[in-house]
């Protein structure tokens, strides 16, 4: 559900840029909450797989990745706020400014669970291969989100197509990812269901 509301995201935003020539979204859009939708399913996802295997997870790991998370998510906070002082996206207008700082956040807690998850299922290896490509995709979509903001906030739009190369090879990396999921998991069980029916 979470890359549905993802994908329809984006086909909204082609909409926009393709039927209604909008080029870039400055307040909060329809697409936002699609997104942050999006956000939710996968979050709630990557929660249930840490419960399920929350005795196996390393306590040291855990505030490893938590104090990275906060030094990461202050950065950026005060990057943005710092920028968009100074830009088009003015410190008065509080709901843009909130939803612009959401999403590097909203990466990293959805980076840092599957990391969590990736290390701890990392010696088995039909396990391993498709949270390795979901981690991956996550932190290129991170990577491209904070950079996206940053380039947004401070004016440079005609630098933002450079990221959409990020999210692209994002979105190929996750159907990589579901791919080996749906070979190795998924096909595996329903052959063993058809063997014992």
């Amino acid at each position: 559900m979470g890359l549905i509301f993802w994908f329809s995201a984006d086909l909204t935003l082609a909409y926009y840029y393709f039927a209604l020539g909008i080029e870039e979204q400055i307040h909060v859009s329809f697409t936002d909450f699609l997104w942050f939708a999006g956000y939710v399913f996968l979050a709630v996802h990557l929660f249930t797989v840490l419960r399920l295997i929350h005795t196996k997870i390393n306590l040291i790991t855990v505030v490893v990745a938590s104090v990275a998370t906060l030094l990461f998510i202050s950065y950026n906070v005060f990057n943005i706020m710092s920028s968009s002082a100074q830009s088009h996206l003015v410190l008065g207008n509080f709901t843009d400014v909130v939803v612009t700082v959401s999403y590097p956040v909203l990466d990293l807690i959805l980076i840092v669970p599957s990391l969590l998850v990736l290390v701890n299922l990392r010696k088995d290896y039909a396990q391993s291969i498709p949270w390795l490509l979901s981690s991956l995709s996550l932190l290129i979509n991170a990577i491209a989100d904070d950079g996206y903001v940053n380039d947004f906030v401070n004016g440079q739009l005609h630098k933002l197509l450079f990221w959409d190369m990020f999210y692209l090879t994002d979105f190929i990396l996750m159907a990589g990812a579901l791919f080996w999921y749906n070979r190795f998991h998924i096909s595996q069980e329903k052959r063993k269901y058809k063997v014992v029916s």
